[in-house]
């Protein structure tokens, strides 16, 4: 146990866990299927691109040089950010009933 409050601290400390976390946390996702961190993800980076009126996707993209291709993206993330949370929430409270034939 007093190992784990070390690395912990030393997380914590380093200054950057907040990125730490994200990794563990979409590892996490990989092992489970959880859909759900990655729509917070990309809800995470929706707002920060449209706050900084700057996103990267494989190249930068400014809202004042390329507007029409940053607001395809930030509407593209946000939908995605939705699905993926609305998916996997409305799969835990039991699904979308299928009618087979």
């Amino acid at each position: 146990m007093q190992v784990l409050k070390e690395l912990i601290r030393k997380i914590i400390s380093y200054g950057k866990w907040r990125t730490i976390f994200a990794l563990i946390l979409i590892a996490a996702s990989l092992y489970y299927g959880w859909q759900w961190v990655w729509g917070a993800l990309f809800l995470l980076w929706t707002f920060r691109a449209w706050r900084s009126q700057s996103v990267y996707v494989v190249e930068t993209l400014t809202r004042g040089d390329n507007p029409f291709l940053f607001w395809i993206t930030i509407i593209l993330w946000a939908t995605l950010s939705l699905y993926l949370i609305l998916a996997d929430l409305i799969m835990k409270l039991g699904g979308v009933p299928h009618v087979y034939s």
